[in-house]
């Protein structure tokens, strides 16, 4: 058996994008680590009747049942604090399986009330110390990757997952693009070679793109998408449907251990 971690940055991205793969991974057996990035928060608007982390906490319930759908089990969940890198942070195992989440609950970008986030902040601007909106301690963004190194290092995963490190040329979310630079520096060693192989996907993109999802697999990606979204306000039985069929990884995305990383030096400015 195999251990997979797949790096997220928001509950759902993992659902549309990086599906099947995934729930491939459950269904074999393997261990199955799946880690929230960003809190996916949005700012409490007027008239709203949820906002912060209390849509979080929808969001997260959404999650939970959707990898309870896919392994095919009651949505039973134990919780447990692990320490990763000197950082406490908050896990679900789902019972009777090898699925475990992990949240970080660290701002996301929300929009036109915060077009950055706090995984650009971490990256972009010197001293900056991202707070977990549930109350564990901030982080630097040295604290940041050392977490991620922590918890990459704990579970020895076999294959890491992340969004596209360069979707910001292409249009993708702020956090997809961040979030997949810092897990690409938590995975590398002091010469910037690659320690665990990594691949990322493309985000919003996939949906000018063909459809290579078909059948049994679309059918059960679809299944475990609408286990998520009644969980979350913002979506309605419409959203998204387009990514349920499909998948993509970007050309020449995937890092096998020893192969040089190179943060993409245009980031910043590009979302600037």
């Amino acid at each position: 058996m195999a251990t997979t971690l797949s790096f997220i940055a928001h509950p759902d991205d993992d659902l549309l994008f990086m599906n099947p793969d995934i729930a491939c991974d459950v269904w074999d057996g393997n261990d199955v680590w799946v880690v929230y990035l960003t809190a996916g928060d949005i700012p409490q608007r007027p008239g709203a009747a949820y906002g912060g982390i209390q849509y979080t906490e929808m969001r997260l319930d959404g999650a939970r049942a959707a990898y309870a759908r896919t392994a095919g089990v009651a949505n039973e969940w134990s919780y447990e604090q692990i320490t990763f890198g000197g950082h406490p942070v908050s896990t679900n195992r789902l019972v009777g399986t090898k699925v475990r989440i992990v949240y970080t609950y660290v701002h996301a970008a929300a929009g036109p009330e915060d077009n950055f986030g706090d995984l650009w902040r971490l990256l972009t601007v010197p001293g900056f110390r991202a707070q977990p909106i549930d109350g564990r301690p901030s982080y630097t963004c040295d604290e940041f990757t050392g977490m991620l190194r922590g918890l990459i290092d704990a579970t020895a995963p076999d294959l890491i997952r992340t969004s596209s490190s360069v979707g910001h040329r292409e249009g993708d979310h702020v956090d997809h693009t961040a979030g997949a630079i810092l897990v690409a520096d938590a995975d590398t060693d002091d010469a910037r070679r690659t320690l665990v192989r990594r691949f990322e996907y493309d985000g919003y993109k996939v949906l000018g793109f063909p459809e290579n999802v078909h059948g049994f697999l679309r059918d059960r990606k679809t299944a475990i998408w609408d286990a998520y979204w009644p969980h979350d306000p913002e979506l309605n039985a419409w959203s998204w449907r387009g990514a349920l069929s499909r998948r993509y990884q970007p050309d020449g995305r995937v890092f096998h251990p020893g192969v040089p990383w190179i943060p993409p030096g245009d980031f910043a400015s590009s979302v600037a």
